[in-house]
């Protein structure tokens, strides 16, 4: 019995067997099949290009691949590009209504006159791997951070002392020395530089972690209710005290830390007092007569030269030396630069996950940022993250979108001319309608401008839809 020949569109004169086993073939693919004939006209489509795309090919089929372009079918078309190109192509797509991320690879079938007769186009859902290639890029970051910079964090707490710094190294090395001892600590440094960080961390690491933390700034509380609240009172002690008296905060601290923020601004007649309790261990309630004994470690934290302070009468000489058994100077962030970059991606990572975000700094912006002084220290550097990234629109953080002070300090190091200022602006914009929008054609008509135009734009500044 001889085969029966037919004729398709799709395969010229084929043997009706063998047509079938090639269908089964194609209709068995793995990868999605798309194929156009020479005018770009939609032969065929096969069953995993229906289950990638979610399009359904009887609507595809008879239409030609541009107006399925205008009815936002597709962003693009890899079978228009090889008709033009005459040679494959592979391209990155947005395809279908879940707008799936996909690698599109037009081949031409040319007959034998060396015209293209047909475009074979395999479509392969790369969604997933994409997905993979994203957290494999995030875990070679975390790693590659890791590797340059030292991390302490505190049990229970999200503070993490971060440095690379070997200043911070040494002070960090002193902290692990001194930490299982019960000696009293001062800590001095600049607003903002960590100390409070700094003070838990010596916690953390002595054996009283398990046992009450109590910080108390001593400038933030008004002094007639600071002895109150350190010391205690009995009831009846003064008029308006609690019916029933109260327990100080020294008292609740004991067999555990006590961290005395701002002790420099702590008034004189405090300050005899806490020298008594270092001395003699004891501490007696406001009103009371009985003395009961402490087990409490003390860390101090100053932003000001307390031996100044002594020489000028305003800070106990004696109760100095009892606080300074062992000094850290924390040095403010402009004395160790090598610690900025990683603060900036470390607060960056952690604020995006904090408010579940997705944001990015650009290399501009932060080079402004490590060239910059600092003056608040490690808290500024810390606010101004979390500004930014709950205050500015963009999903990258420019220059522009920083607070003026840091755009007067970069214009005086370095001038751009009016030309780049209006192309970092439009690059911005074009970078925010990319994200805005599913298709490079769709943010064309979004930014008002011819598709052709917006991809010169794209190759012109190296920016991908990804991005």
């Amino acid at each position: 019995m001889t085969d029966i020949c037919v004729y398709t569109p799709l395969f010229e004169n084929v043997c009706i067997d063998t047509f079938k086993q090639m269908e089964k073939i194609i209709e068995f693919s793995a990868d999605g099949l798309y194929v156009v004939n020479h005018e770009g006209l939609t032969l065929f489509a096969n069953a995993a290009y229906e289950d990638i795309t979610g399009f359904k090919r009887e609507e595809l089929i008879g239409n030609h691949m541009g107006d399925l372009i205008q009815k936002g079918y597709f962003d693009q078309s890899v079978s228009l590009l090889v008709l033009e190109a005459k040679k494959r192509i592979s391209i990155l797509q947005q395809i279908g209504q879940q707008k799936k991320d996909v690698i599109a690879t037009g081949n031409p079938v040319f007959d034998e006159s060396g015209n293209i007769s047909m475009i074979v186009t395999s479509v392969r859902d790369i969604t997933q791997l994409k997905e993979l290639t994203k957290e494999l890029t995030k875990a070679k970051s975390f790693l590659h951070l890791n590797q340059n910079r030292y991390t302490f964090s505190t049990d229970g707490s999200d503070e993490q002392v971060i440095f690379q710094s070997m200043l911070m190294k040494e002070i960090i090395h002193k902290i692990r020395q001194i930490a299982p001892f019960p000696t009293s600590v001062l800590l001095s440094g600049p607003s903002g530089s960590g100390k409070e960080v700094i003070a838990n961390l010596i916690h953390q690491l002595s054996d009283r972690k398990e046992q009450p933390f109590i910080k108390v700034n001593c400038g933030a509380i008004p002094e007639q209710l600071l002895e109150s609240e350190l010391f205690g009172y009995e009831k009846g002690a003064f008029t308006g005290a609690n019916h029933d008296g109260k327990i100080g905060l020294l008292e609740l601290a004991d067999k555990g830390t006590v961290l005395l923020d701002e002790i420099g601004e702590l008034p004189l007649a405090l300050q005899v007092k806490l020298l008594r309790v270092l001395q003699e261990k004891q501490i007696q309630r406001i009103g009371g007569t009985t003395t009961k004994q402490l087990d409490i470690r003390i860390i101090s934290a100053t932003n000001k030269n307390l031996k100044e302070q002594v020489l000028s009468g305003l800070f106990r000489e004696d109760l100095y030396y009892r606080l300074q058994v062992v000094e850290l100077s924390i040095p403010p962030l402009n004395e160790r630069p090598e610690d900025i970059e990683i603060l900036i991606d470390h607060y960056f990572s952690y604020f995006c996950k904090l408010y579940n975000i997705e944001k990015h700094v650009s290399h501009e912006t932060k080079r402004i940022l490590q060239n910059y002084h600092w003056p608040g220290n490690v808290r500024e550097l810390k606010n101004l993250v979390e500004g930014m990234l709950v205050s500015v629109p963009s999903l990258t953080i420019e220059p522009v979108d920083l607070p003026p002070h840091f755009n007067i300090q970069h214009s005086q190091e370095s001038s751009p001319t009016l030309k780049q200022r209006v192309e970092q602006f439009e690059k911005r914009i074009v970078h925010d309608a990319l994200h805005k929008k599913n298709t490079i054609r769709k943010a064309a008509d979004y930014l008002g401008i011819d598709h052709s135009t917006l991809v010169k734009k794209m190759k012109r500044w190296k920016m991908t839809k990804e991005e």
